[in-house]
């Protein structure tokens, strides 16, 4: 994996500077075709992103492309049929950083990713065709390297941690701290999450080294499953973190809220337009069970 930096180079893919990052290609299409043997699936491409400045975003694309599957996860799950989004290098056969699968190519809704996350991240923020994750969740990720393995850009990820945010309000919903392997679950009334970290990259500046060469950012490999749950008839009125009940953990998140000054309708539990200190206070006594809300 360290060797990406050479490889990367002499490809031209990234760019100089102390924050260089590669430009990987990124497609969308059905899957048409499997091959265990040699690790690879191709898809018929309906899309691919354009960095032409006259139609920055997705433009039609017509095209069979072969991929190498990202984890062991994507080639027992994927199926012909399925519809993707792939970020990666399409040289045959392509590497694919990030595989995004959606419910259908009608329902463009990202519910199982391999591969990279940071990688299906929406490049355009105006682009209507750019997939969201389903129950528009964001999932992040920062790891720690391990500095007794390191190349001239990256070293071995020593753990990483991954932070949920809920999309309706931007509120951060679960962290976890993983090690290579381990895996982490998010249960909310709505929506469940499965996160499996495999293994990653971390970068060796400034942890590590003082200095680094330019060089591609750093890639780790998970396997995320989002699926929806029975949702009861009504969420609890206070119920930020949305796992059913009102808790201490609540009156945090509202303020949190409070201190960025940021207004998220369910956090304003006295309906003054606003989010402040007094509707944490009030969740906290719901908590409690000393006010029904």
């Amino acid at each position: 994996m360290f060797g990406l930096c050479v490889v990367i180079a002499l490809l031209g893919a990234f760019v100089g500077g102390a924050s260089a990052a590669f430009c990987p290609e990124g497609y969308m299409g059905t899957v048409v075709g499997k091959d265990a043997r040699n690790n690879t699936f191709e898809i018929q491409t309906t899309h691919n992103w354009s960095y032409n400045w006259s139609h920055i975003g997705w433009q039609p694309n017509d095209a069979v492309l072969e991929w190498l599957f990202p984890n062991e996860d994507a080639a027992n799950e994927l199926c012909v049929g399925d519809y993707v989004e792939i970020l990666g290098f399409a040289a045959a056969p392509g590497w694919a950083i990030g595989l995004g699968k959606m419910n259908s190519n009608t329902e463009l809704f990202i519910a199982d990713i391999y591969g990279d996350p940071n990688f299906l991240e929406p490049y355009w923020s105006s682009e209507p065709l750019d997939p969201p994750l389903l129950g528009n969740f964001t999932i992040k990720y920062n790891s720690t390297p391990n500095c007794s393995n390191c190349g001239m850009c990256n070293c071995e990820a020593n753990y990483t941690n991954v932070t949920i945010i809920n999309g309706t309000g931007q509120v951060e919903v679960d962290d976890h701290q993983l090690y290579p392997e381990q895996t982490c679950m998010y249960n909310g009334i709505e929506y469940r999450i499965n996160i499996t970290f495999y293994s990653g990259e971390a970068s060796a500046c400034p942890v590590c080294n003082d200095i680094c060469p330019p060089g591609p950012q750093p890639v780790s490999n998970f396997a995320i499953h989002i699926e929806t749950v029975n949702q009861p008839p009504e969420t609890p009125r206070g119920d930020l973190n949305h796992d059913g009940g009102i808790t201490p953990a609540d009156a945090v998140i509202a303020l949190r809220i409070a201190v960025s000054g940021e207004f998220v309708e369910e956090a304003d539990i006295d309906k003054n337009g606003c989010v402040n200190a007094l509707d944490a206070c009030m969740i906290l006594q719901a908590a409690a069970r000393n006010l029904e809300i």
